[in-house]
């Protein structure tokens, strides 16, 4: 991009109105699509992932007005803020679906009480969302020091995402053997969503490893912020635009709520998650959970024993 000599321009390049008007409508697609599939599929639980494309869309709209107008102040923070935040409420829908994913699969494979996995890192992802917002906020200020906290804030909101992102991935890999070593084949039916979730994530970890990078390799002077992502307008759509657009595309083809039950607590078995397992508080509730199951079964077996042994050991009568 050529960089552009206007001192009262909101970019240190001459933004393309082609580009924004092209990803606003590839992001307009799956946005209908997710829209229209969560009332066939009644996946209200989805509303993340249509949040997260309504800031696209929006973040791409008001940059495309902020193209034919560099000079203007408002709609440069509005896609600031949107197309930083958006990315993380498609996060907060895959923590969702992978909680309903173990729910359905069975919540005994998992290292962590489903339930809690999903709260917290959708409360995680929450103060990452706000944390983000708050700081992209800032970027549009003309004071040095509030640049700076701004670019700080986002780099620690940007590292949590990540930190929490890995970790999750970790736990779902683990639930992800334990499964298929216990359901075998009958998890076949489900595997083309687990796929798609681990791809999803690979796209969004890459997303969020670029803004890291971008925010991390910004100079401050005097004259301003000063960074190669900040002077290259392709970094931001190859990076960033292209990989969410992949993830909203894959998670409209291969879409949860074919694969899922409506009803919360189905199990692929054909029974429903006993509540009374669940631990108030307590995330490491499988071992405890399977533990006492055991010894539930070996007491009910300890009695069939006793039961079976009493006539044999009374005597005949003469």
């Amino acid at each position: 991009m050529a960089s552009n000599d206007d001192n009262h321009s909101a970019y240190d390049y001459s933004p393309s109105q082609a580009a924004a008007i092209l990803f606003l409508a590839i992001y307009s697609l799956p946005l209908v699509g997710h829209i229209c599939q969560a009332v066939r599929f009644r996946t209200f639980w989805a509303w993340p992932l249509i949040c997260g494309l309504v800031l696209e869309v929006l973040g791409f709209a008001t940059r495309y007005i902020s193209a034919r107008n560099v000079t203007l102040t408002w709609p440069a923070v509005v896609t600031q803020v949107a197309v930083i935040v958006a990315p993380a409420w498609l996060a907060a829908y895959v923590y969702m679906s992978v909680g309903r994913i173990m729910s359905f699969l069975g919540a005994e494979y998992s290292p962590v009480s489903h339930n809690a996995l999903t709260k917290i890192f959708v409360i995680a992802d929450f103060i990452s969302i706000f944390s983000q917002g708050g700081a992209g906020g800032l970027l549009s200020s003309d004071d040095l020091k509030t640049l700076h906290v701004g670019f700080n804030i986002l780099i620690a909101a940007l590292t949590f995402q990540v930190v929490m992102f890995i970790i999750f991935i970790g736990l779902t890999v683990v639930f992800d053997i334990r499964s298929r070593r216990g359901l075998r084949e009958r998890r076949q039916p489900i595997q083309p969503l687990i796929y798609a979730t681990y791809t999803v994530s690979a796209m969004i970890i890459l997303r969020s490893i670029y803004r890291l990078i971008e925010f991390a390799t910004v100079k401050f002077t005097p004259d301003g912020a000063f960074g190669y992502t900040l002077e290259h307008e392709w970094l931001l759509y190859v990076f960033d635009a292209l990989p969410i657009t992949l993830a909203s595309v894959i998670l409209a083809v291969i879409y949860a709520g074919q694969y899922l039950p409506r009803t919360k607590g189905l199990r692929i078995d054909g029974t429903h998650e006993d509540l009374s397992t669940r631990v108030c508080g307590c995330l490491w509730r499988t071992k405890s959970a399977r533990r006492a199951k055991s010894q539930s079964f070996g007491l009910q077996e300890h009695r069939g024993n006793m039961s079976s042994e009493a006539p044999t050991s009374r005597e005949s009568p003469a």
